[in-house]
């Protein structure tokens, strides 16, 4: 418990002092990726560690949340990596590269004098967090860590890309609707789009929601802002008239809809096949049952890019000997801002489902 105390105290009232950083390099086969150590000050002796990994976000490990995440799981008593992993700052999806990054960070930790070789767990984000489970299928890299906190991750890519394009999720036979940030399916457009049979000639719708979710990932504002219908519009008079079509139900002003579902549903179904043969990695199902690490899966309610009921799907998928605890929480949003109204009894119960939350994945390690 103290070291959730400890996190807590960082993350609320972030003191200067408390955490140093260090700038270093992991070596991903011929490559070198930068990346950031936060170590508690004062400290002695070999600690926990943690290798950290951003999504696909613009920003990697500079993203400003993740910095401030990191600064307190160390201030907890751990030492933290946090690799950028370039592929994804250039918001490529590259599934393939998760292992390899996971292996470098843990053989830099490993080679620092104040790491417990022993104890190094793996907290991943968003696209992250779902990868990171896939590589721990591998029983050589699980054999590595103590455990996996998973947050934001998602089960299912057809559910994932449909709830993406449409804004429809289902659970337990009843199906949902929420305003999806359009960030992540700027993100499908544009890596997957010119995948999709028939869409091989869309190369510029590709690259112009390419461009939108750079510019969404650069200025760190919610991409369903209406700071970006100019661009919208600007990208839009570049295409032809069958692109725009198409460009439309991906970036429809903040002011629009699009309105044919049957269509978007059916562009959700063919760009998740097309990703899935493009990058089989992508895919999670065939590999969370054969997860070999303890992991801990943890999810916002009001996550605008994956729903939340993914949480539950991925832990339902791993094997149950392995699973620690699935908790989804009202304190956390993934993307947007969290729109829940709790009573102050709410607040109270979600308070300490956080702080258990927070107790769970550090005790991981």
């Amino acid at each position: 418990m103290a070291s959730t105390l400890a996190f807590l105290r960082q993350y609320l009232r972030p003191r200067s002092g408390a955490v140093l950083t260090e700038a270093v390099v992991c070596r991903r086969g011929e490559e070198t990726l930068p990346a950031t150590v936060y170590r508690p000050a004062g400290a002695r002796g070999r600690r926990p560690a943690w290798v950290v990994l951003h999504g696909l976000t613009y920003h990697g490990r500079a993203h400003p949340s993740l910095v401030r995440f990191a600064t307190a799981v160390a201030a907890s008593g751990a030492v933290v990596i946090v690799p950028d992993i370039p592929e994804w700052t250039r918001l490529r999806v590259a599934p393939h590269v998760t292992g390899p990054s996971i292996r470098a960070a843990v053989a830099t930790l490993r080679e620092r004098h104040d790491v417990a070789a022993d104890r190094i767990g793996v907290i991943g984000f968003s696209f992250g967090a779902t990868q990171a489970l896939v590589a721990a299928a591998d029983p050589a890299l699980a054999a590595e860590l103590r455990g996996i906190a998973a947050w934001g991750g998602y089960a299912d890519v057809g559910r994932l890309f449909h709830f993406g394009i449409t804004g429809e999720y289902d659970w337990q036979g009843s199906t949902y609707r929420e305003d999806p940030d359009p960030y992540g399916r700027w993100i499908m457009g544009g890596n997957y789009l010119t995948a999709i049979p028939g869409y091989e000639g869309f190369g510029a719708t590709a690259r112009a929601l390419h461009r939108l979710a750079m510019a969404a990932g650069e200025a760190g504002i919610y991409a369903a802002d209406a700071h970006f219908d100019p661009l919208k519009r600007e990208l839009r008079a570049t295409l032809s008239a069958e692109e725009q079509d198409v460009y439309d139900l991906f970036a429809p002003l903040t002011t629009e809809r699009h309105k044919d579902m049957e269509r978007a549903t059916r562009l959700a179904q063919d760009l998740a096949a097309a990703a899935v043969r493009t990058d089989p990695m992508l895919d999670p199902s065939p590999y969370l049952p054969r997860v070999a690490a303890r992991a801990f899966i943890a999810h916002g309610r009001d996550d605008r890019l994956v729903p939340f009921t993914e949480a539950f799907r991925v832990s339902a998928a791993l094997p149950p000997r392995l699973l620690r605890k699935v908790v989804v929480t009202s304190l956390f949003a993934h993307s947007g801002g969290t729109r829940r109204e709790l009573s102050r009894l709410g607040v109270v119960r979600e308070g300490a489902r956080f702080v258990a939350l927070l107790r769970g994945i550090l005790d991981l390690v």
